[in-house]
């Protein structure tokens, strides 16, 4: 638990050490009516009552009272406030450090997995630091305090009280260890069911034109039907063990009983001294009952603190500089190698990209493209080797800083459920809206954003959904254009539009493309010819660079792709029906 009240305290440990303080005065008032009672009973039944000694206890049960209502209300108010703004900064820390991670983490992290640390497991630890942590301190300070006062009054007598704790301390271990098996595994349910949900609601469409929803739809109920198993089996074996911790303590009660019962009749202890204890131990025994049921629930909600922890003990790429440090923006790859976990993507690359040219990257799928394409962009760091731009070595250079030097354009893209016009400025979050419009017209946008019924205001939908491909495609280009950066990486934008959208894909990347340097993925080798260099990559490796000319003139490998494209041109689907 301290661990997960570390994580969620963060930058303001002040504001916990406050939580706890105001619980614990709440608790202090609130142990103030049991020594009252005490004394009270003592005067009652050693006939010393009197009316001075009313008014004394009264005045003292009213101050504690108000003081009590008043640390009460800022446990309720101050800090619940306070939780509430710890565990803000704890998503804002979170989705901070998400935002810096490399895609790398990405390819290991499913998006359920992910939205379900952010978001419910999150929700889950603001329940310690804004319920169970001041019910807890407040608990258990109560219950020192009264435990003591029991002392003071019978040692013999509070001990037979606490005598069967040791027992439901070890039943509470067992349950900690139920909760630590049983509760990871719910958890690991839980992450599995929402990645479950996410993939058939983005793939329904698909699904739908295979006629293979009902199966898919089948897997999915197969992971509810697993949440609610593990959810039965960690409630089927934990209830019973909180039932004999109860127990456990209830028994406390009986031998009080038994023990105050034999020192009575052995005329070694007042039944004054009884009643007192008989009446203070109930309440006692339950705040042992909420303290143990705490421990548990703690424990399960410390589980999914250790799994936001998990995110946050991801190392960050590393790096410093600032965009003045690039003196130009020629690219330089000097025996580079790159892994994808243990699969060898990139060998030993060594390629040199002049600035203020375009160079192309072809090969078969799965050479290493867009592979190249990430390095540069430092949505990874080489696994061995120098990737230099600028005269500077990338992998000590704030991947931000080197973002920000670049402008990507790739095949799929990716718009967020905002207006066209938020979805264009994020390439530049402070430009004006006259910028703004300027980017579109240049991306062949502006017309059909104007024939929409709202216009720039218009809501694009989840992923693009309100918009056509060719649309979606000229929209991202125009956040390129708007962001205005030295390098370009594009990966072919045209590949799977249809003839129109084509032309006016191809027009709008040559707005984008004036004084730039160019690093194009492609896919169709016409669309490259012009280029200044074509590197030619195969299994990780460079087999060829040159022009289109040179490399056509060496009949290697770029040769071979060339002229399967070309035979590829006048392929067409033959009606059999005929045969």
């Amino acid at each position: 638990m301290l661990s997960t009240l570390k994580m969620i305290a963060g930058r303001q440990p002040v504001k916990l050490a406050r939580m706890a303080l105001i619980s614990t005065m709440e608790a202090l008032f609130g142990a103030v009516p049991f020594g009252v009672l005490y004394f009270l009973l003592c005067r009652i039944m050693d006939n010393t009552f009197s009316r001075h000694s009313f008014f004394l206890f009264l005045w003292i049960l009213l101050a504690s009272a108000l003081l009590r209502i008043f640390f009460s209300f800022l446990n309720v108010t101050v800090t619940r406030k306070d939780g509430t703004l710890m565990v803000k900064d704890l998503r804002l820390r979170l989705g901070e450090h998400i935002r810096k991670l490399s895609l790398g983490f990405f390819n290991t992290h499913d998006v359920g997995e992910l939205s379900n640390r952010v978001l419910s497991n999150v929700n889950q630890v603001e329940l310690i630091i804004t319920m169970l942590l001041p019910e807890t301190v407040s608990t258990l300070i109560l219950s020192l305090f009264v435990g003591a006062g029991l002392f003071f009054i019978d040692p013999r007598m509070a001990l037979a009280t606490i005598i069967t704790m040791p027992l439901a301390l070890l039943i509470l271990i067992w349950a900690r260890g139920i909760m630590d098996k049983q509760g990871a595994a719910l958890l690991h349910s839980t992450e599995q069911l929402a990645n479950g949900i996410i993939e058939f609601v983005n793939g329904i469409k698909f699904l739908k034109s295979f006629n293979n929803s009902s199966r898919k739809y089948d897997a999915l109920v197969h992971r509810m039907d697993d949440f609610r198993d593990k959810s039965l089996k960690t409630e089927g074996r934990l209830s019973p063990v909180m039932v004999l911790s109860g127990i456990a303590i209830d028994f406390g009660l009986v031998m009080l009983l038994l023990t105050g019962s034999f020192l009575l009749a052995g005329g070694s202890l007042s039944g004054k001294t009884m009643l007192i204890f008989i009446i203070i131990s109930s309440r006692f025994f339950e705040n042992l009952k909420t303290l143990s049921m705490n421990y548990v629930k703690v424990k399960y909600l410390t589980i999914a603190g250790d799994a936001i922890q998990g995110i946050l003990d991801e190392k960050l790429q590393g790096g410093a500089g600032h965009i003045e440090d690039f003196l130009d923006h020629n690219i330089r790859f000097e025996d580079v190698s790159f892994s994808y976990k243990e699969t060898a993507v990139l060998k030993n690359i060594n390629l040199e990209i002049k600035e203020n040219t375009l160079t192309a990257l072809v090969g078969p799928s799965g050479s290493g493209k867009t592979t190249m394409a990430n390095l540069i962009a430092r949505f990874f760091d080489v696994d061995s080797g120098v990737l230099w731009m600028g005269g500077q070595d990338l992998s000590r250079i704030d991947p931000e800083a080197v973002n920000a030097e670049m402008s990507m354009v790739f095949q799929n893209v990716s718009l967020f459920n905002d207006t066209i016009y938020n979805n264009i400025k994020i390439g530049k979050y402070n430009a004006t809206r006259e910028e703004i419009i300027e980017a579109a017209k240049r991306a062949n946008c502006h017309e059909f954003i104007m024939n929409l019924p709202d216009g720039y205001e218009t809501m694009v939908g989840e992923n693009g959904c309100n918009l056509s491909g060719g649309e979606q495609q000229r929209i991202s280009i125009a956040r390129a254009i708007l962001k205005d950066a030295p390098v370009i990486l594009l990966d072919e934008a045209t590949a799977s539009l249809d003839p129109e959208n084509e032309i006016f894909i191809q027009n709008a990347i040559s707005e984008l493309l004036k004084n730039k340097t160019i690093i194009v993925i492609a896919h169709r080798l016409k669309t490259i010819k012009e280029a200044d260099k074509i590197v030619v990559l195969d299994e990780g490796e460079i087999r060829e660079e040159g022009s289109h000319e040179e490399l056509l003139d060496r009949r290697g490998l770029y040769y071979q792709l060339w002229e399967t494209q070309q035979r590829a041109v006048g392929w067409q689907v033959e009606n059999r029906s005929n045969l």
